[in-house]
């Protein structure tokens, strides 16, 4: 019997070691991404096409970003990069193809960040969205950037109704659209 207890326990103490690596571990994982997270937003800020956001894990298949539910964090991160670098694109010397289609990148990270996300995060996205849209100025399968635009503000404002930026889009785009409204239709006038 005394030999059943020693095994006993010497699979216990296995077992609690085992768990005590994985906690290591983890809590590396946990502080990587930490860190990671700090300085790719600070990157963000200064210079975004060097901002990333990629931790250096030891545990494979990075629970603790599953865990943590980094992913919707990092997919919004990325469309505010994609963002950023598409406001800062100059038409160059390609006659404007690099810009339209670093803006292609940003609409389509923007769109999935604002139809997958969470709802403040995918409202933000959707916002983002509308102000490349506006910016841009393109017809797009018959749709003017116009419309393009109040769609992606009445969805951010529907994800998110304490988003007061797109509120705020929203309202100048209606009164910059009503202002230059015209009259559809035969007109009085003479032709």
């Amino acid at each position: 019997m005394g030999r059943r207890v020693r095994l006993a326990s010497a699979l216990v103490g296995a077992l609690l070691l085992v768990v005590a690596i994985v906690l290591g571990l983890a809590a590396h994982d946990a502080s990587a991404w930490r860190s990671q997270l700090r300085d790719g937003d600070r990157r963000l800020e200064r210079d975004p096409k060097a901002a990333s956001w990629r931790a250096d894990t030891w545990l494979p298949d990075d629970p603790v970003r599953s865990l943590a539910g980094l992913d919707d964090g990092l997919q919004v991160r990325r469309a505010v990069r994609f963002f950023q670098i598409a406001q800062h694109t100059g038409n160059g010397f390609d006659a404007g193809a690099t810009r339209s289609r670093v803006r292609a990148d940003a609409e389509v990270a923007l769109s999935d960040a604002a139809d997958h996300g969470p709802a403040a995060s995918a409202s933000q996205a959707s916002n983002l969205l509308g102000v490349l849209v506006i910016r841009g100025g393109q017809v797009v399968g018959g749709v003017t950037a116009d419309d393009r635009a109040r769609s992606a503000f009445e969805a951010a404002i529907r994800r998110d109704p304490s988003n007061t930026e797109a509120k705020y889009n929203l309202e100048l785009l209606l009164r910059r659209t009503t202002a230059q409204a015209t009259r559809q239709g035969q007109g009085n006038g003479t032709g």
